[in-house]
Parts: C-alpha cells; structure tokens; sequence
C-alpha cells in the first residue's frame, strides 16, 4: 500500500498526537474534529511538542472535516482510528456503518482506556470489520485547539484484537506508523497489556482526578500512596480471579515494585486525562475503569469497596463541578 489512507475521529489531545505523527510519516489523514475546532486547525499548524520531540504538521497536510458530516474521503479510508472517549465510541462510528453509507473502513482502531469499546464497535460496525484495541501508554495534553504536549512515555502504542480479527488488515498502519513519532506495533496478546494499563489507570486517574495532583505527587504522599495500593489490590485480586492474569503479589508490591520505578523518572510531572475532564467539565470515563473492575468483581464474588468509593466520589464531583 503506498498511500496509506487514514481517518481520525477526534481532534482532542490524542488525536491531534496521533493525526500530526501519521501525516509526517507519509500517510493521508483526514480528522474528524468538532465544528468550534475546524478552522483553526485548517489554517493554523497542528504543533506537538515534550518527550517526543518538537513537531510541526502545516496547514492543508491534514485533512479538516467536520465530525458530524464525513464525506466520501473520510469514509472510504484504510484505517478509522476512534480517539473520543469510551462512552462515545458507538455514536461516533454509526454514520461509519449507515446502510446507505457510500463507503466503509476497512478496519477499526480504537484508542480508549478501559474495557468495552471493542464489543460497542463490533456492534454497530457488524463482524465484517476488524476491529482492533490498543493499550497506550503516553501522557497526552492539550494546550488549545491545535497544540498539544507529550508529557509522558513509556514505549510505542500497541495494538491487537480482542474479538480475533487477523492483524493483516492493520500491518500497513503498523509499517508506516513505525516511521512517525509515535510508533505502534502489534501485540498478540492485547487483552493482557489493556488489563495491565486498566490496572495503572484504575489506581493513578480517578486518585488524580479527586486529589488534583500529579503522577509523582501521588506517590510521594503517603496518603494517597497508600489508597492506590488498595485500589491495585482489589483489582489484582479480581484479575486473578477471573483470568489467572496477576503480575504482582499484591497492592503494595506494584506500588513500590511496579509504579514508583515507572513513573517516577518517566511521568511525575503528567496529570491523567480524567484531571483535565473534571476541570474543563467534561464527562469522565470512570464507569470503564473503576467502574469495570466494580463489575468484573460481582461476576467472581469478589468485594471492591474501595472501587465503588472511588465511581461514587468521582460522579459526584462529575455533578458538582458541572453545577
């Protein structure tokens, strides 16, 4: 494929990141932004900067659409990679699969945190597209409409089938991607990798999001350090219960053993995506984290106390700030 013809639905942070890298490598992008964001990002330049590097995609290299109205072009890509959040993954790919849609992906990427959005795209894309999730492990931050920083990294984006579709339909995404500056590569085991990064994401966000601080800071205080160790155990607990996936003895061990190495030289400085919701009022995905664990306990038998607390604090500070 000498053209790769890619479509990005989301003109936040991590699509931006992800439409700038892909563009710079070669492809053809299209992003799918909301209506408020279109001209700015067809006449001023799309700019990523941090950990990565400093980069600078000009005016017209990407394609500006409007989300609510895909063409011909948007439609009939290669690669639809979804960056809007888990909750609305489902909205975002229906026109994508209208029946009198003149044009379809041939493959799905999601990029959401979390469990869920596989099955949602399956749902409305039928079983004739591939659909493929990815674990991403980067600190994305939004600074306007056409500016974001990386703030944290720890390796290339991976990315895989829950639903056992064959990876042929994204190697070409694979092979050009590996040529921009934020790399993917292909991971058998995905559902091992995503389960990993729902476990960091159940312990850092939502303490993040309530407490208003930093990666770091919530490790160094004690308090809050001792809260993410509870909420690593009982989730490590309900992974071992219902996959036999268990990759540290207990809460305190991935704290000190597994968290404290990882962050601490690469992300101290980041604040999770679901500080920044709660601040801009924006809807959190807290049901596919914490939330998901809540579930994944009852259907084993095991108690998440500390879990629940934490979806019952985040929605009411959801609420509050949108008052």
């Amino acid at each position: 494929m000498n053209n790769l013809r890619m479509t990005v639905i989301g003109g936040g942070s991590v699509g931006l990141g992800l439409a700038a890298s892909f563009a710079l490598a070669g492809a053809s992008v299209i992003l799918m932004a909301r209506a408020g964001s279109v001209d700015t990002l067809r006449t001023e330049a799309i700019t990523v900067s941090g950990l990565l590097g400093e980069h600078s995609v000009e005016p017209g290299r990407i394609a500006i659409e409007d989300a609510d109205h895909p063409t011909l072009a948007g439609l009939d890509c290669d690669v639809l990679v979804v960056t809007t959040k888990a909750y609305d993954v489902a909205d975002a790919l229906r026109p994508y699969a209208a029946p009198d849609a003149p044009a379809r992906p041939h493959a799905i990427v999601l990029m959401q945190n979390g469990v869920g959005s596989a099955e949602a795209a399956r749902e409305v894309m039928g079983p004739d597209t591939p659909v493929f999730s990815t674990a991403m492990l980067i600190g994305v931050q939004r600074h306007g409409l056409n500016h974001v920083s990386v703030n944290a990294h720890s390796g290339p984006v991976r990315t895989g089938s829950l639903l056992g579709d064959d990876v042929q339909a994204i190697t070409p995404m694979l092979e050009v991607a590996g040529r921009g500056f934020l790399p993917m590569v292909h991971e058998p085991n995905i559902q091992q990798t995503i389960f990993a990064k729902l476990l960091f994401n159940t312990c850092m966000n939502p303490t993040g999001a309530l407490i208003g601080r930093s990666y770091g800071e919530l490790l160094e205080n004690e308090h809050s350090r001792s809260l993410i160790g509870h909420l690593a155990d009982e989730t490590l607990r309900v992974f071992a219960s219902s996959t036999g996936y268990r990759p540290a003895k207990n809460g305190r061990h991935y704290v000190e053993d597994t968290l404290i190495p990882l962050v601490i030289p690469r992300s101290a400085l980041h604040r999770s995506s679901m500080v920044q919701d709660l601040e801009s009022g924006r809807r959190t995905e807290i049901d596919y984290l914490n939330g998901a664990i809540v579930r994944m306990g009852r259907e084993v038998g095991i108690d998440t106390p500390f879990h629940q607390s934490i979806v019952a604090l985040i929605h009411a500070r959801s609420q509050w700030g949108q008052c």
